[in-house]
């Protein structure tokens, strides 16, 4: 009897040893609990690692990782906030890292620093906390106030290329993710510009991105043909001023019947800008005329058959999205008319009067007035 009440005993007391053990246990695991969730919020959770994973999504080119952990409200014109967008970048946030992160209440502020654009920056991120996930750790969001925009001044394009994304031109600018390097520049059919670099920090509320149209050797060609075309219309004319025409003559004799006109040497086109306007740079041109006319003092008739030159220059727009040209000047020549001397001749005559006069005698008679053939102005 006395055995069996022992073994009872012994009994008694281990099980009120495990269940103190067990309680003890319990009550650490509630400790150690309550004292790892603030610990594995911050770390897991706070706003360190939302700076952390926010520059490594845009190390990754990755654009939805990124804006899932910024607060931007609605965005209608989101057209650069796409993996293309950051593809291709000149340079995106490399060797990131976290050297100070500070909370008050519901805000905090982190300071990052990265690799860009071939310097390393140091750069602070403000910060708000959100209700948490499960209820039991917050999630901290980068406040970036308003997405800075990447302000494109364009002329000549409708569509630009962001890195590796064709976004519509823009007139008041597209919001960009931050910190990027962007490159900007457009390649259409007539125009093109030289592609522009700019780093996205989020200091200011926009970068500005001049991007200068340059006309494309397709638009060179084309306004080649409309310059020939219109010339090769102007000398359809029959008349000496050809309307609507870059050349002509003037002259004082009278012209027997209808002339004719004929392109010798066309301009060479060549595009510049002028004012802020497109224009064909003056090149010189030559035109044939033919034709008869009545001398207005000797009243001879006689042919003329010469060349006239002249100076073509023209402006260029695109209309519709084609190109149209508008001739700007009238490169008349200048001088003798048709059948008229011109002031050089008239020397030369001059000095011919008086060798032959100094002669003597024995020249030749005079026969009369010899009519000196039809010059251009300027010849």
């Amino acid at each position: 009897m006395t055995g069996h009440g022992e073994s009872a005993g012994v009994r008694t007391r281990t099980s009120s040893t495990r269940a103190r053990s067990l309680a003890i246990a319990g009550l650490l695991v509630v400790v150690l609990t309550v004292t790892s969730v603030p610990v594995l919020g911050m770390v897991a959770y706070g706003p360190a690692r939302t700076v952390s994973a926010y520059l490594a999504a845009l190390d990754r080119a990755d654009a939805d990782g990124a804006l899932g952990r910024l607060v931007t409200g609605e965005i209608t014109d989101g057209w650069a906030l796409t993996d293309a967008a950051l593809e291709g970048a000149p340079s995106l946030p490399t060797r990131a890292a976290v050297t100070h992160a500070e909370v008050d209440g519901d805000t905090a502020a982190v300071t990052a620093q990265f690799d860009l654009a071939g310097t390393t920056r140091t750069q602070e991120f403000s910060l708000v906390r959100a209700p948490g996930t499960w209820g039991l750790f917050p999630v901290w969001l980068i406040e970036p106030g308003t997405l800075p925009r990447l302000d494109l001044v364009v002329d000549g394009a409708s569509t630009v290329r962001i890195n590796n994304a064709d976004v519509p031109a823009p007139r008041d600018g597209l919001p960009v993710l931050y910190p990027v390097e962007y490159s900007a520049g457009f390649a259409e059919d007539y125009f093109r510009s030289t592609a522009q670099n700019a780093v996205v920090d989020g200091s200011a509320p926009e970068v500005e991105v001049q991007l200068a149209a340059e006309p494309t050797e397709m638009l060179r060609a084309e306004v080649e043909r409309l310059v020939r075309e219109h010339l090769d219309g102007c000398v359809t004319a029959t008349t000496l001023m050809p309307a609507g025409c870059t050349f002509g003559h003037d002259t004082v004799n009278t012209m027997l019947g209808d002339v004719s006109w004929e392109m010798v040497e066309y301009p060479d086109v060549r595009l510049s800008t002028e004012r802020r306007r497109l224009v064909t740079a003056p090149a010189e041109a030559v035109a044939q005329v033919s034709g008869r006319y009545r001398d207005i003092v000797t009243a001879m008739e006689s042919d003329v058959d010469q060349p006239i030159s002249f100076t073509f220059s023209a402006t260029v727009t695109i209309e519709d999205g084609e190109p149209a040209i508008q001739p700007v000047e009238a490169g008349l020549s200048g001088g003798a008319g048709l059948g008229e001397e011109s002031d050089a001749d008239a020397e030369d005559a001059d000095s011919d009067r008086a060798d032959s006069e100094s002669d003597g005698p024995d020249d030749a008679p005079d026969d009369g007035p010899v009519d000196a053939p039809p010059v251009t102005d300027g010849d």
